[in-house]
């Protein structure tokens, strides 16, 4: 499990290492941020166009396939960056590498939901779910340092050492697909009716819609939040995405111990809406905001763990838990991908109030969510 979940944080810093070399590669290339954003967001927007392909042909290439060749993939893509090639080329390859962090994100949580007993599975993607914080808090304490000595390329060529790595030991470390017999290749012209089903499953959308919920602002939040803090700015940027991770994680753990993932969702979103509530009270009053901000994204973090959670609670079988993930990696790059502008551009209107809004009406959403899962599964 500890494998798959390092397989996971390197398909996290397929994001991360471009994050911290931001400011570096602009200079480089002579671009200013809005082309550079280009090359952050590459990776995601082909998940967000293909989340759920990848899901239902997850099965049909084997699980452990596709991880293998999104290992790869990714590994022969790092390496090529490294070459520092004409932007136009690193944009390309960004879109690629897309296609590398889909397959680990679809195929790693799946082999793990497979691989574990069904009384350890919540806290297991529990586990899984801190991936992207962990991948860029390693980023944000070692990528800098890294650049300082070995310049881009020493950075991307890690990276690339690290996915080569990964793909030789995985391939050693495990021997066989939790499905020996692939499932058949979903014929083309039946795609987007399987899209259409996987959407209209409650088992297989439900994880990915509460996601979306949390996708929409857990990543503006980390972003937007501290420029608001004064004096505790600089301690909460770095502290801020480690009570993600911390969220992310403990939601696997009371899932396992205390509350079933519908109940941790409902009471997850339910803190979210408070915390929030409680920074914008905080700072009309005038006082500190360290200790709301800390609540609001530890929060964030248990909601975004209690839609990964939800997946074994709801799917059963490995073939619908690629499905399931699919969705999750489609609804996340969506909720990514417009959060941020949407909180940015409210913040500017409304200042600190344009960030509580939105993150209240998130959490009421996937509260209700929640709620309506909670009611049908009580009706059959």
């Amino acid at each position: 499990m500890l494998l798959l979940w390092a397989c996971g944080i390197l398909g996290g810093m397929q994001f991360a290492k471009i994050s911290v070399a931001f400011q570096p590669l602009q200079v480089l290339y002579g671009v200013g941020p809005a082309p550079m954003g280009w090359v952050l967001s590459a990776v995601g927007l082909v998940g967000l166009a293909l989340g759920v392909t990848m899901g239902l042909f997850a099965t049909a290439i084997g699980v452990r396939r596709l991880l293998l060749g999104g290992l790869a993939l990714g590994a022969t893509l790092s390496a090529a960056q490294s070459l520092l090639p004409p932007f136009p080329l690193l944009l390309v390859s960004r879109m690629l590498e897309g296609a590398s962090h889909l397959a680990i994100v679809v195929a790693a949580p799946t082999l793990i939901g497979a691989s574990c007993a069904p009384q350890h599975r919540a806290i297991a993607m529990g586990l899984w779910s801190t991936f992207v914080g962990v991948a860029f808090a390693l980023m944000a304490a070692v990528g800098s340092g890294v650049i300082a000595r070995s310049g881009l390329d020493g950075l991307l060529q890690l990276h690339a050492l690290g996915m080569a790595g990964m793909l030789v030991w995985l391939l050693a470390a495990t021997r066989r697909d939790p499905h020996p017999e692939p499932a058949p290749w979903p014929p083309l012209r039946t795609l987007l009716r399987q899209h259409a089903a996987v959407y209209t499953d409650f088992h297989t959308v439900l994880p990915g819609l509460t996601f979306f919920c949390y996708t929409a602002v857990a990543v503006a939040l980390l972003t937007f939040v501290p420029p608001w803090t004064g004096a505790d700015r600089a301690w909460l940027a770095v502290v801020l995405p480690l009570m993600v991770i911390a969220g992310n994680f403990g939601a696997g753990w009371l899932v396992q111990h205390w509350l079933a993932p519908l109940q941790l969702a409902r009471v997850a979103f339910s803190a979210v809406a408070l915390a929030a509530l409680w920074l914008g009270w905080s700072h009309a009053a005038g006082q500190r905001l360290g200790a709301p901000a800390l609540a609001l994204l530890f929060t964030s973090g248990l909601a975004g763990g209690s839609a990964f959670a939800l997946i074994p609670y709801l799917c059963h079988d490995s073939r619908t838990q690629a499905r399931a993930n699919g969705a999750v990696a489609q609804m996340g790059n969506l909720g990514s991908s417009c959060g941020p502008p949407l909180l940015a551009a409210c913040s500017a209107q409304w200042g600190i109030g344009g960030l509580v809004g939105p993150a209240v009406l998130a959490s009421v959403l996937g509260f209700a969510l929640a709620s309506w899962a909670r009611r049908h599964l009580a009706r059959r």
